[in-house]
C-alpha cells in the first residue's frame, strides 16, 4: 500500500510493506514471521496479488484480501487512521 494511502485509514495493527518498493522482499523477512498466516491488501485489490505472489514464494503463508481496502470499508469494517 502506498503511504498516503495507509495514513488515510488501514485495518487495525497493520504494516505498511509496499511491494512496489525494491525492498519490499528483503522489508518482508524482517518484519514477518513465516509461522504465522500473512493478510495483504491494497486499496483495490491488484498490487495485493503481486506481494502474495511472491510471499507465497518465500514460504510464507499468505491470505489476500482480493477485493482490497476500499471493499473492507464499504461492508464497515474497523479501520484506524
Amino acid at each position: 500500500m502506498r503511504m498516503a494511502e495507509f495514513s488515510d485509514g488501514h485495518i487495525p495493527r497493520a504494516i505498511n510493506i509496499n511491494v512496489m518498493d525494491d525492498s519490499f522482499a528483503s522489508m518482508s523477512d524482517s518484519l514477518l514471521q513465516k509461522d504465522y498466516p500473512v493478510a495483504v491488501y491494497c486499496r483495490s485489490g491488484k498490487r495485493s496479488k503481486k506481494a502474495a505472489d511472491i510471499l507465497s514464494k518465500k514460504g510464507y503463508q499468505v491470505v489476500d484480501l482480493d477485493k482490497g481496502f476500499d471493499a473492507w470499508q464499504a461492508d464497515d469494517k474497523q479501520i484506524e487512521k
